[in-house]
């Protein structure tokens, strides 16, 4: 089979939750939906969840990355089966290297998707050989409260609980002490005893900010802090988690395969989260999972606020199929679902494990081209070509701060804060 046309779409679905962190304030999802085609009519989706503050990409980088330097190679060979996939993975991530472009991982992932979907659909690829056996069926949730009112997660709380079946509550916190211990004194108050309790800082705070936000809430049996410093600040991680006595995750620090012995040869953390947009794709993902199970590592499977079912697919195969399991860090579904309002279509708990041994969703391909623009179409004869950016919907990320309301959510935050 050979490749020979790439289209990217923008999917940016506006969410009816907010999700605010000290990266940003996120009102909408913004993934690069990509579909391959080959000459024999097969094709394949993918999705690469660029995040600046994460692989420095963002969506019209992905897509020029894509077009310009990744269509020439994806067009010049056949691909038949893994090997052939993975030495054009290999081929892509090199061309980005030799051409100094350090910003390509979302956009790796997404063609590493669209490969491992073609080779599904034309039955020479299935998730067991792809992902290994799995060990199994039912994933430990975690999930993320962000930055909301404390009268808004009262009402938040239980509604999450309702449609996730959650093990581990993640608290983002931020620069101010007692703002946090009310947050995690309510979260605390309001979990079950059997939900683990973990801080989230994003990387944005220094050592001694972190040390000070711990000294006010040791009391509240908090288990583990996730990207407690920033990444160029990995050297003092090892202080960190002698003086805490908690688990470190790495995060924002974890992006590429040397991220990960980096920090195996600091002895710093004791989880990884693994997200595959971040990571570059299931294959990348793998190996990382891989090394950090030869050194004792757990790994916790994240995503990406917002991603679609395509990535979501990808990450449950992932985690179902690690012997170093920590977590699952799912939850994009609720993000899009009328939680502060009368939910006219209620679910039951979501069941983190796939239904089918497939790839990628399929429910979830046409349904994402009919809600994604059309931003580039690039096919074998007339050459890799160059994204319009008038063509990419408005910036939809704010600094935090800003307080345009947006959502469903966003309204019933307002009214009960009158």
């Amino acid at each position: 089979m050979r490749i020979n046309r790439i289209q990217c779409y923008h999917y940016n679905r506006a969410f009816t939750v907010p999700f605010d962190s000290l990266q940003t304030q996120r009102r909408h999802a913004d993934s690069v939906i990509v579909r391959m085609w080959c000459d024999n009519g097969v094709s394949g989706f993918g999705e690469g969840a660029p995040r600046p503050y994460v692989t420095g990409e963002d969506v019209a980088s992905v897509v020029e990355c894509i077009n310009s330097i990744f269509a020439p190679i994806l067009f010049s060979s056949g691909i038949k089966d893994l090997d052939t996939a993975a030495g054009l993975l290999t081929q892509c991530e090199a061309a980005c290297q030799n051409n100094a472009i350090r910003a390509y991982h979302a956009a790796l992932a997404a063609i590493d998707l669209a490969l491992m979907d073609i080779l599904e659909n034309a039955d020479r690829l299935s998730a067991g050989s792809l992902y290994g056996r799995q060990l199994r069926q039912q994933l430990p949730f975690s999930a993320s409260v962000p930055f909301l009112p404390l009268n808004l997660i009262k009402d938040f709380f239980p509604l999450l609980n309702a449609k996730l079946d959650i093990k581990i509550i993640k608290i983002l916190i931020d620069d101010n002490p007692q703002r946090n211990r009310e947050r995690v004194q309510l979260i605390h108050s309001l979990a079950n005893a059997d939900q683990e309790l973990r801080l989230e800082a994003n990387g944005k705070l220094s050592f001694d900010q972190i040390q000070n936000q711990l000294d006010h809430l040791q009391p509240f049996g908090i288990a583990a802090i996730e990207q407690p410093l920033p990444p160029a600040d990995n050297a003092r991680l090892p202080e960190l988690r002698q003086s805490s006595g908690m688990a470190i995750i790495a995060d924002e620090s974890l992006v590429s395969i040397a991220d990960a012995r980096a920090l195996i040869e600091l002895e710093g953390c004791d989880v990884f989260n693994i997200k595959v947009s971040k990571c570059g794709g299931i294959l990348r993902a793998r190996s990382i999972a891989n090394l950090a199970a030869a050194h004792g590592i757990d790994c916790h499977v994240g995503t990406h606020v917002g991603e679609t079912e395509l990535l979501g697919a990808a990450g449950r195969h992932l985690a179902c199929a690690l012997p170093n399991f920590d977590a699952y860090g799912g939850g994009s579904p609720v993000l899009f679902s009328r939680l502060f309002a009368a939910d006219s279509d209620p679910q039951p708990k979501t069941s983190t494990v796939p239904e089918k041994e497939n790839v990628i969703a399929p429910s979830a391909r046409e349904d994402l081209l009919r809600q994604s623009p059309l931003i580039s179409d690039t096919g074998k004869p007339s050459g890799a070509k160059r994204i319009d950016p008038s063509g990419l919907q408005p910036q939809v990320n704010r600094p935090r701060g800003d307080t345009e309301n947006c959502t469903t959510a966003n309204h019933a935050l307002n009214q009960r804060d009158k």
